[in-house]
């Protein structure tokens, strides 16, 4: 085999050089060597899209919720209710996710974003009392009485075993003047939650309005008793038993 001419030699000579670093370690530039590492890299964006197809929509709105508390936790609010707005873009149902974005907007008073985000999730499915109760609280504080008690009634028969959300189905009730349905929804909480003065207090104050004057001062009495109210209810009590004597 002939030699090849000396230029050809020298040009060889330094491309082997040109493939080595320092201390003689090789480099590697050949084609089939990068493209032996963009197939791999190919190969594992291809295993981690199919993993994400298979994984269900709750499952990539779960793992979207935990990046968007990390965000939020970092500062990065903003960053965090978008990922939020992501997660619930792959499962509507998501409640954790509608949750703490409603929580970020109220803190921002962005009240009208938050109120519609909750009305979006109970159109679909009613009885979510965890996201009613919220809704009705945010009605009622800017005056619309009659429609936090529409909310709280359609979630009612999920929230039978809720003593918050019953008393404060009562609270709702006893302000548009719908005692004896106001009594019931007490009556309900306190046998769930016996020691809270403030239910015993309001169920006085319905049985009062509905003329039962003896079961109201047995109510007031009770309130007292719990040991629970302020100073300020304590004596609202007290006046009210006085009249009642």
């Amino acid at each position: 085999m002939r030699e090849p001419p000396q230029p050809a030699r020298k040009e060889a000579s330094r491309t082997r050089n040109q493939e080595k670093g320092e201390g003689g370690l090789r480099v590697e530039t050949s084609l089939d060597s990068l493209s032996s590492s963009a197939g791999a890299a190919a190969g594992d964006d291809s295993r981690i899209e199919k993993k994400m197809r298979m994984s269900t929509p709750n499952e990539r709105a779960e793992n979207e919720y935990r990046r968007a508390l990390g965000l939020v936790n970092q500062g990065r609010v903003q960053e965090g209710m978008a990922v939020l707005r992501g997660a619930l873009s792959e499962d509507p149902g998501h409640a954790g996710s509608r949750l703490a974005l409603f929580g970020l907007l109220v803190e921002q008073q962005r009240l009208e974003e938050a109120e519609a985000l909750l009305q979006e999730a109970l159109a679909r499915n009613s009885s979510q009392p965890q996201l009613a109760f919220r809704l009705a609280r945010l009605q009622l504080e800017r005056g619309d009485v009659r429609g936090a008690e529409d909310t709280l009634n359609k979630a009612a028969g999920a929230a039978a075993g809720n003593a918050e959300y019953r008393a404060f189905h009562a609270a709702v009730l006893q302000r548009l003047t719908l005692h004896r349905e106001a009594v019931a929804e007490y009556q309900a909480a306190l046998r769930l939650s016996p020691q809270a003065g403030v239910w015993w207090m309001g169920l006085g104050i319905s049985l009062e309005a509905d003329g039962k004057q003896a079961e109201a001062k047995d109510a007031f009495q009770r309130a007292r008793a719990t040991g629970t109210l302020s100073a300020e209810l304590n004596a609202f009590v007290d006046q009210k038993l006085k009249r009642l004597q």
